[in-house]
């Protein structure tokens, strides 16, 4: 991988992911940074979230993935204690109202593709110039859904992805199965159980994954510290 591109390691909160154990495995791995995804806590979750992050090792946590629901306060201090120069919001209403909320870092907040043809309808050029985006959250496994679901939505997709800068990209895994395969249908995987569902990351160009590349994954810390030495390999 380029030496100018930094991998980090995804604290999710998702529903299969414990976010608890891993704020332990910071501790235990004694790990300085990783990228946080708190898109499944609610405020109050959040505030205890944060007080247990405080009580590790971490000292930076470079992006951070924002709900609609977060105030410039709680960005602030983010960026504060944590040191949080990179974020993300869907590419929907409620990102977009979010961004139009926080003027002071609409600079560093990138619009996500998500990766069904109709939940794009507001990932648009037009739709970045009304809210003064910059840039993109490319997520490349929804990238890649798109690409083996509809060629119009991948054809729009890399399309945008080619005309403006991609300040942070999304990692996941990628799965097929027999059936899907007959479909030419794949579906996003955030709990890997195979380096095999990364492979589809060779085919993307070089500008495609930004400086900054997220495992937007379920999977335990001392999982993906294996899983980032395959991907050394892999990204461009």
């Amino acid at each position: 991988m380029p030496s100018d591109k930094k991998l980090l390691l995804g604290l999710t909160t998702t529903k299969g992911s414990n976010w608890r154990d891993k704020i332990q495995e910071i501790g235990q791995l004694n790990l300085k940074e990783v990228a946080l995804l708190p898109t499944a806590l609610t405020p109050p979750e959040r505030q205890n979230f944060y007080k247990l992050l405080e009580a590790t090792p971490l000292a930076a946590a470079p992006y951070v993935h924002l709900r609609d629901d977060f105030s410039a306060e709680e960005v602030d201090y983010l960026a504060g204690r944590f040191k949080s120069r990179i974020f993300s919001v869907h590419a929907d209403q409620r990102g977009y109202a979010l961004v139009d909320k926080l003027p002071k870092y609409n600079s560093v907040i990138f619009v996500e593709n998500f990766a069904a043809d109709g939940a794009n309808k507001l990932f648009t050029p037009q739709k970045l110039a009304e809210h003064q985006v910059s840039g993109l959250c490319l997520d490349l496994a929804h990238l890649e859904e798109a690409r083996k679901s509809s060629k119009k939505h991948y054809k729009r997709l890399t399309a945008m992805a080619d005309k403006y800068p991609v300040g942070v990209s999304h990692i996941s895994g990628v799965k097929s199965s027999v059936l899907f395969k007959i479909f030419n249908k794949t579906w996003v995987d955030h709990s890997l159980d195979s380096l095999h569902d990364l492979l589809y990351l060779k085919q993307y160009p070089p500008h495609y994954f930004a400086k900054t590349i997220v495992m937007e994954l379920e999977n335990s810390f001392v999982e993906q510290l294996e899983i980032g030495k395959f991907l050394e390999t892999v990204i461009r």
